[in-house]
């Protein structure tokens, strides 16, 4: 996992690789930015779910935008394999820095970790709150980046739940994709849980000041926890403060049972035991002066290497300080150094023509180009032509990931200062003849073979695939390929296409077989994303008369709607006493509660709670009035006989019950949600499992399920398993078919 050196000359040289494939830099064409592109390997592409999985989590995160992460554009499709196009970020990889650390004897103080770690836990403390079901999955120091402004950003957080279906034990995912999974029966769960377990793992290596290595994990994790000491530049090791190693061992799942859940849980328990302990603060400026110092060690001279015979004059790159990403120094002998040479006794000759094997076909290796390209040779006499350098264009994105196979080439010709000085102007006008000579040639070839094969081409076997949705005008992309909006009719090509629906609200990711000859339809309802919030309002004791942002509203409890996000300030006056203002904060598409106890001077009347617990999200009315939602711990009604109705729409669900509230105590409520049906099929068969428990073989017909959201799993022992979730409902039966093939 060694970082190459990139330049703007030079793209499809990889910045970064490891198990997950490689990094290069481009230019986006039509904007100018640059984008930082993840040629993923074709080994992980194999299983053929692994696209699906990731064009559905890119889909679903393409609305996740944060400063802590790195934006992923889009996945662009390559007959050879997929590449994550995401927003390049200037920085070093944290693996990198570690290495650097450990190899030059580069001391990383404890502050600095603590920086570090500090702005680690909270990024995906985040992630967790905003996405409940989705974690990251592959947090190692090799996908944390940190920024010359000593600003960490998470980046390629869209390829967890791809990665999860390859089905890698934790030994394999370990030694191959350095992920770190906690200990399960099994196979284990890319969940918040796995992300908790890799947040301590990179703890515990900001702590060792190195990189964990392959046999260290996961069985020499304790000892090396056991044995990690505090460092401060200047000063003795201390031991390790109990509450920060206490913590490491619950983010590490040392013992389960008292492991962290998610971030969150982490980063509360975090804040607690830094503040345990004042002899060390997550202080920036700590990590600032440690990257100061590590930019001063990049800068060292590097000792050259030894260059086995036959000798050559070699040119040994310059220190390079960090830009972007760390420049790896070359081996000598090099084509052409990459930064800055070092002077060389020796008179300059005048500048070669740009060599032509950086635009020739042959399979000599092609030459960098440091700077733009101009004619270097001044001809003798006007009456003699000059050669004409090559010009190679700046390349776009487009461009580079049409060369996502290309060779690379495995051995670099050594560069000889004066003889090659000497002989660039024969050698250039030899290679201008020469790929003169080819270029003519492939012409000629090219235009025998149209006449020769100027028959009418097979025309490929097409299909028809009819989309709908609500609502309709929906963008439409098949293949990551633009196809005009909803309602649309399309011609495919027989096969398997991933489509998506970009509306206003979340994404859709479906999978569909295009049947040549056959039209096949898709019908998708997308709802969309409410633009307002709303706020029920309780004054304890009730009666108190609300107004919001200085609009009277009404006589607490009191519901009101269509309020814009953001913050709000609500009034309560009652009858006698003083007013008691509050501000809320309301958030689009949720319904926040607030509840005041208000000053009276006259006892008011006697109220008591209702708690309801149901399986599934659902509100509560009275006499056609919301009261609440079952997303509040309770709700506080007056003392006496109450006629409560439970209602969720979506589900086709409504109960009406006579409820007492008692005064000044909590009625429970449990509801228990009614039966539906579900019918299940797959080609050519499957074993269904539905919530983690075994249901039967297709075909299953109007199988009793309780309503609400499920998961269903179809699982065949020579084509994989598949997962859909499916919302039974009291409207209709629901059914589900789908294609193992």
């Amino acid at each position: 996992m060694t970082p190459l050196s990139a330049t703007a000359e030079q793209p499809e040289a990889p910045l970064f690789s490891d198990g997950l494939g490689e990094r290069v830099v481009a230019v986006d064409g039509p904007t100018g930015d640059l984008l930082q592109i993840l040629r993923v390997r074709p080994q992980l592409l194999a299983v053929p779910s692994f696209e699906f999985a990731l064009r559905e989590r890119a889909a679903r995160l393409a609305n996740f935008r944060h400063a802590y992460y790195g934006r992923v554009r889009r996945i662009d499709r390559h007959p050879s394999g997929l590449a994550i196009v995401s927003d390049h970020v200037e920085g070093v990889r944290l693996s990198e820095i570690l290495r650097v650390a450990s190899a030059r004897r580069l001391q990383l103080d404890l502050n600095a970790a603590l920086c570090l770690l500090r702005q680690l836990v909270p990024s995906l403390a985040l992630l967790h709150e905003n996405a409940r079901d989705v974690a990251h999955g592959l947090i190692a120091p090799e996908r944390l980046i940190v920024t010359p402004r000593a600003r960490l950003v998470v980046v390629e957080h869209v390829l967890g739940s791809a990665v999860e279906r390859l089905q890698y034990n934790r030994e394999r995912l370990w030694q191959d994709l350095r992920v770190a999974l906690p200990p399960a029966v099994g196979m284990g769960r890319f969940d918040h849980r796995a992300d908790v377990t890799a947040i301590g793992l990179v703890a515990l290596a900001l702590v060792l000041g190195r990189p964990i290595g392959a046999d260290e994990y996961p069985h020499r994790v304790g000892q090396l926890l056991n044995d990690a000491r505090a460092r401060s530049v200047g000063a003795p090791d201390q031991p390790l403060p109990q509450a920060l190693h206490n913590w490491i061992a619950r983010a590490l799942q040392s013992d389960p049972r008292q492991g962290f859940v998610s971030a969150t849980d982490a980063q509360v328990a975090l804040e607690d035991a830094l503040a345990e302990d004042s002899d060390f603060v997550a202080a920036p400026v700590a990590l600032e002066t440690f990257l100061s110092r590590y930019i001063a060690v990049m800068l060292e001279p590097a000792t050259p290497t030894t260059v086995a015979p036959p000798p050559l004059v070699t040119v040994t790159p310059a220190p390079v300080p960090m830009a972007p990403a760390p420049v790896a120094v070359a081996p000598a002998p090099v084509a052409v150094a990459p930064a800055p040479v070092a002077v060389v006794p020796v008179p300059p000759p005048p500048a070669p023509l740009p060599p032509m094997e950086a635009v020739a076909p042959a399979p000599a290796p092609p030459a960098i180009v440091t700077a733009p390209p101009v004619p270097a040779f001044v001809p003798p006499s006007p009456a003699e032509p000059a050669p004409v350098a090559a010009v190679i264009p700046a390349r776009d994105i487009t461009e580079l990931i049409k060369d996502f196979d290309l060779p690379k080439p495995e051995v670099e010709e050594p560069l000889e200062l004066e003889p090659r000085a000497k002989r660039s102007w024969f050698t250039g006008w030899r290679r201008i003849a020469a790929v003169g000579l080819i270029a003519i040639g492939l012409g000629g070839g090219a235009l025998i073979a149209s006449r020769r094969y100027r028959t009418p081409a097979a025309v490929p076997s097409l299909g028809t695939l009819s989309l709908q949705s609500n609502p309709p005008g929906v963008s439409v992309f098949v293949d990551g390929v633009p196809h005009g909006t909803t309602p649309a009719r399309l011609s495919l090509a027989a096969g398997s296409h991933i489509v998506e629906l970009r509306g206003r609200g979340v994404p859709r990711v479906i999978p569909v077989t295009v049947t040549a000859g056959i039209e096949s339809s898709q019908y998708l309802e997308l709802p969309v994303m409410p633009t307002t919030g709303s706020l029920l309002v309780q004054s304890d004791p009730a009666g108190a008369r609300v107004s919001v942002d200085g609009v009277e509203r009404g006589v607490a409890p009191v519901s009101v709607g269509d309020l814009a996000p953001g913050d709000h300030d609500v009034v309560f006056q009652p009858e006698n006493g003083a007013a008691v203002k509050q501000r809320v904060a309301i958030q689009a598409g949720v319904t926040s509660t607030v509840l005041t106890p208000v000053p009276t001077a006259a006892p008011g009347p006697v109220s008591g709670w209702l708690s309801l617990k149901a399986p599934v999200a659902m509100e509560i009315h009275e006499n056609g009035r919301l009261l609440g939602t079952t997303d509040s711990d309770r709700i506080m009604l007056a003392a006496g006989r109450h006629e409560i109705e439970f209602v969720n729409d979506t589900l086709g669900y409504s109960q009406k019950r006579t409820v007492q509230v008692p005064p000044g105590k909590t009625m429970p409520i449990s509801i228990e949600m009614p039966m539906g049906t579900i019918s299940l099929n797959a080609a050519p068969w499957a074993e269904v499992w539905i919530d983690g428990r075994r249901a039967g073989d297709t075909p299953l017909g109007n199988y009793p399920i309780s309503i609400g959201p499920h998961e269903v799993v179809f699982r065949h022992p020579q084509l994989g398993e598949k997962r859909q979730a499916v919302s039974v409902t009291l409207k209709a039966p629901v059914r589900l078919s789908v294609d193992m093939k």
